[in-house]
């Protein structure tokens, strides 16, 4: 119990050490510094692109493929157009000289539009990825212990100090495990949110955090590569009271084939592959020893919100129907959204046990929806979907007019850990702030959900909009009150 009070009243000190710097009010600024604004480019289940930052490690790659247990949000959007009566010339001219028109048939024929995805709608999946998932890599034994107990932005994450050590140590191994996993590139990849990410740079055999890249001369090492470089030490907990053995075979079998020097035809990708051409040679076991004491178990990366649209490329015109339906996906990158869309979540917010948290209620993902105009900072692409019902709707009659309405079906695809990690987040954030304030700012019962302005109309919801009301809320009562 009082293991249990200290663990709460650390964390307590620990929010309110950092406030200061991640509160909305004081903070925009410093965080757009750390972590500026992303054009999310066209997300993609592949090795990561290079890391901006410690805090994105890539932002051209999701974590999840989305096959299964999926939240899917249905919905329609209309097309429509009105096609007025064509003239043409007849070849001749009235008594004042001018050529002469008239009505003509034509042929009513394709709708065509574009729907707009250009902002996400609230900072959540941000705000929960710079406050759990953070704590970069440092390469040396000063700096790591300086680096732990910073409460600046760029210090350990609140979950490697709230968590017992024990549950740290067993996490870490998870972790691992399923960021081997992630390097699986055969016909049926693995469907893990876990993704491997690059966690420093190699110059020459020696080590450099991601913000101190050499001009040249340097390789990227990734996270996987830990496992490989203590393949045969046992820090590999089966379960938090276990006892510690080496990783299991089949995660070892990945690390060491994706490593090795020969990657034709292999399943688990190629290291020189992945890092652009670069040649892998090891570290040395101190190096990677002191790499694993600070892996963060949360985990780093974006996460997929696939939307498909149903496009049609032809018209019955006897049975007054569009006909030849064809699905089309595009991916629409998360930033930084797979901490919250993976188990590791719940194990982040581990100052709370989440059996003894009571969800706040309204948690429907598609319903629970407010358009808030308050868009977050990151783009994703594409901007603009098309949309389309192809194909000849009506001979018209020479001097009448046409209208023509369609819709188009879209649903939008989540990976469903993102609902209860959000809710844990929520109840988590919620037990941190007095009940008075959550009742006069109305808290919980504000929406789960949102939409931009300009997706208002389409089934495209972003998570999050409650948790990130309650974590606004949590900070700004947790600075110093001669701030205000």
């Amino acid at each position: 119990m009082k293991k249990t009070a200290f663990i709460i009243s650390s964390f307590f000190f620990l929010v309110s050490s950092l406030s200061f710097l991640a509160s909305p009010a004081h903070a925009l600024n410093i965080l757009d510094f750390l972590f500026p604004p992303v054009q999310m480019k066209t997300s993609r289940r592949d090795a990561p692109g290079p890391a901006l930052a410690p805090e994105v490690p890539s932002n051209d790659t999701y974590s999840n493929t989305l096959k299964e247990n999926n939240i899917n949000c249905q919905g329609v959007v209309g097309l429509s157009k009105t096609w007025e009566p064509e003239k043409k010339a007849t070849g001749t001219t009235n008594a004042s000289g001018q050529p002469v028109e008239e009505f003509v048939p034509y042929d009513a024929k394709d709708l065509e539009s574009e729907m707009d995805v250009k902002n996400l709608s609230n900072d959540y999946f941000r705000n929960f990825q710079s406050f759990f998932a953070r704590g970069g890599i440092k390469c040396t034994e000063e700096r790591a212990k300086r680096n732990f107990n910073s409460l600046s932005m760029d210090g350990s994450s609140a979950s490697l100090r709230a968590t017992p050590h024990t549950q740290v140590l067993y996490s870490r191994g998870q972790f691992l495990s399923e960021v081997a996993l992630s390097l699986y590139e055969g016909g049926t990849p693995h469907d893990t949110v876990v993704q491997d990410y690059q966690v420093a740079w190699s110059c020459s055999g020696t080590c450099q955090e991601l913000t101190n890249k050499s001009v040249s001369g340097c390789r990227p090492i990734y996270a996987s590569e830990i496992i490989f470089g203590l393949q045969n030490e046992a820090i590999y907990y089966p379960s938090p009271g276990a006892d510690p053995t080496t990783f299991p075979g089949g995660v070892l079998t990945a690390v060491r084939s994706h490593y090795g020097s020969n990657c034709a035809g292999d399943d688990y990708g190629c290291y020189k592959k992945r890092s652009g051409g670069e040649t892998f040679s090891p570290l040395s076991r101190d190096l990677y020893q002191l790499m694993f004491k600070q892996i963060n178990f949360v985990t780093k990366g974006n996460a997929d919100n696939k939307i498909t649209v149903i496009r049609y490329g032809d018209y019955d015109t006897a049975a007054q129907k569009k006909i030849n339906p064809s699905p089309t996906i595009f991916h629409r990158t998360l930033p930084n959204a797979a901490a919250a869309s993976a188990n590791e979540s719940q194990k982040s917010l581990s100052y709370v046990n989440p059996t003894q948290q009571k969800n706040l209620p309204n948690a429907n993902l598609c319903d629970n929806v407010k358009v808030n105009s308050e868009t977050a900072r990151d783009l994703p692409k594409p901007a603009l979907i098309s949309l389309f019902a192809l194909g000849l709707f009506k001979h018209v009659p020479a001097g009448e007019s046409w209208h023509q309405s369609e819709t188009n079906e879209i649903t939008s695809t989540n990976e469903n850990q993102v609902v209860p990690n959000t809710q844990t987040a929520e109840q988590a954030f919620a037990n941190m702030i007095p009940g008075t304030v959550l009742k006069k700012q109305d808290l919980i019962n504000q929406e789960f959900s949102s939409k931009t302005t300009v997706n208002k109309d389409y089934p495209i919801p972003d998570p999050g909009y409650r948790a990130n009301l309650l974590y606004r809320q949590m900070l700004s009562l947790l600075r110093p009150s001669t701030w205000f």
